[in-house]
């Protein structure tokens, strides 16, 4: 069982405790205007920031993507492909991991959500910089892509290419066998040269806008730091009260002894 006079005095301290908070009450409440209002002067002051957004479109070899979506966007996020980034265009890499930021974008029905773009957003404290770094990020995965691309497309292109000359040479061949073997050759040729040139079938990765555009300037938000300032600021202060009341009675004991 607890003790009643054990309880009776933690009570009587907590009291004590919060007479000592109410009569700073004063000082706490100026404490928290202060910091409220020092952390608003702080965020109005801080320079606005621009955001420029690119879509990019991952490209296909016969209907295959030379990527997945959700792949891409995380390594366009990454710090390895940011810092091979930033050491061909320039650009710090501290800058580019605190401004760039990759997300796959979903379409098509609710139930059926499927990836249709990667949404490459750039923010910085100029226009020109912001836009400039989206469409740097857009570049080098397209030129990644490209690479792929061509690798795809190399034994599509080859054997393109064999088709038409053995369907020329067949055809200069008296034979009716070889006549018939060069339409029967001719049939595949169509598909092939249908699926390489189609740009619903196969197309390069490509930046959806001519251009990217920074939106207007945007100032980060400032009321929610002014609250956590005073409501911090309050709560050092009325633990300052406490711990200034709980120790004069050591101060008082002290000069007596003396």
């Amino acid at each position: 069982m607890n003790d009643p006079q054990i309880e009776a005095t933690q009570d009587l301290k907590l009291d004590r405790y919060f007479a000592a908070v109410w009569r700073a009450k004063w000082l706490i409440l100026l404490g928290a205007i202060a910091a409220a209002a020092a952390t608003f002067l702080l965020a109005r002051n801080q320079p606005a920031q621009y955001n420029a957004t690119a879509n990019l479109e991952i490209g296909r070899v016969w209907k295959e993507p030379l990527a997945d979506y959700y792949t891409t966007a995380e390594m366009i996020n990454s710090a390895g492909f940011l810092r091979e980034l930033s050491e061909k265009s320039g650009i710090k890499a501290n800058h580019l991991r605190r401004s760039v930021k990759a997300e796959a974008v979903e379409g098509g029905p609710r139930r059926e959500r499927y990836p249709i773009l990667i949404r490459i957003a750039a923010l910085s404290g100029s226009a020109e910089e912001a836009a400039g770094i989206a469409e740097a990020v857009t570049s080098e995965v397209v030129a990644r892509h490209d690479k792929a691309f061509d690798e795809a497309m190399s034994a599509h292109v080859e054997r393109q290419r064999w088709l038409e000359k053995q369907i020329e040479e067949l055809r200069a061949q008296p034979s009716p066998a070889g006549r018939e073997l060069a339409i029967k050759l001719e049939s595949e040729l169509a598909e092939i040269k249908s699926n390489n040139s189609s740009p619903t079938i196969t197309r390069k990765s490509r930046m959806m806008e001519e251009r990217v555009v920074s939106s207007a300037a945007v100032r980060p938000p400032a009321w929610r730091g002014v609250a956590v300032s005073a409501l911090i600021a309050a709560l050092v202060l009325a633990g300052a009260a406490a711990l200034f009341d709980h120790l004069r009675p050591s101060r008082k004991g002290k000069a007596a002894g003396k």
